[in-house]
């Protein structure tokens, strides 16, 4: 059976709350703030605009977590095995040097930190273990999956406006997100050409610390499949990626 794909849209909450969290902001600053050194308190009004402010952003991030639930569950319900790059949201997240690519760098990181990838990866994380599933993160810096050719593992740098793959060895032609996500899931198979990797260096599902356990070979993860199939009802799963 052929992988299926299913693409994600990328959420926009900040973004769309965005103008009122601004114009909220701005009267705030009108009004009298507290003031330790001078020990002045807040004024009646400054305490009214910081309450709308603090009521729009926990609506971002209330909205955010519901779509984090919503989508891991969407992925876990139809997968056992689930692999995802490991990603550093912090480096990811830096401030872009002065220059012409500042504005662009800046709405980049509203768009990684709107997403909330560190809260998805942990909720994926928990729900396909609660099925005895298996989750494996890819480590970015060794495999580079949207730099990685996932029929024949060759590497070849892309910048970000390059939305296709286009292997200049092998001529395999694929959308860019989903070859990375092919990348991911043959590595965590071990099956990806030229690496040679295998699941035996992923992170073991139930280990809570940042060195890498074994977590068992591809013949004993279809052992443990074919007992929880017998039991849960759990059969063969597809690759499902979000960008």
């Amino acid at each position: 059976m052929s992988p299926q794909y299913i693409e994600i849209d990328a959420p926009k909450f900040l973004r769309n709350a965005g103008y009122q969290i601004k114009k909220a902001s701005k009267e705030k600053r009108r009004k009298q703030a507290p003031n330790k050194n001078k020990k002045t308190k807040a004024s009646r009004r400054w305490r009214k605009a910081q309450s709308k402010v603090s009521k729009l952003t926990r609506k971002v991030g209330l909205q955010r977590q519901n779509w984090v639930h919503q989508v891991a569950a969407e992925i876990v319900s139809g997968n056992s095995f689930v692999a995802t790059e490991k990603l550093e949201v912090k480096n990811m997240t830096s401030r872009a040097k002065k220059g012409s690519s500042h504005k662009q760098k800046a709405g980049l990181n509203k768009s990684i930190l709107d997403i909330g990838f560190g809260m998805l990866r942990s909720t994926i994380k928990y729900k396909t273990e609660q099925i005895g599933g298996v989750f494996v993160e890819v480590p970015t810096r060794q495999v580079k999956p949207s730099q990685t050719c996932p029929k024949c593992g060759n590497q070849q740098k892309k910048t970000l406006d390059i939305r296709v793959h286009e292997c200049g060895v092998c001529g395999y032609v694929q959308d860019r997100d989903i070859a990375a996500a092919e990348v991911m899931l043959y590595w965590a198979k071990g099956t990806l050409p030229g690496l040679g990797t295998s699941l035996v260096d992923a992170e073991s599902p139930s280990s809570t610390s940042r060195t890498r356990k074994q977590a068992g070979s591809m013949k004993q993860l279809g052992a443990k499949k074919r007992q929880k199939s017998g039991s849960t009802g759990l059969g063969a799963e597809t690759q499902t990626s979000t960008k």
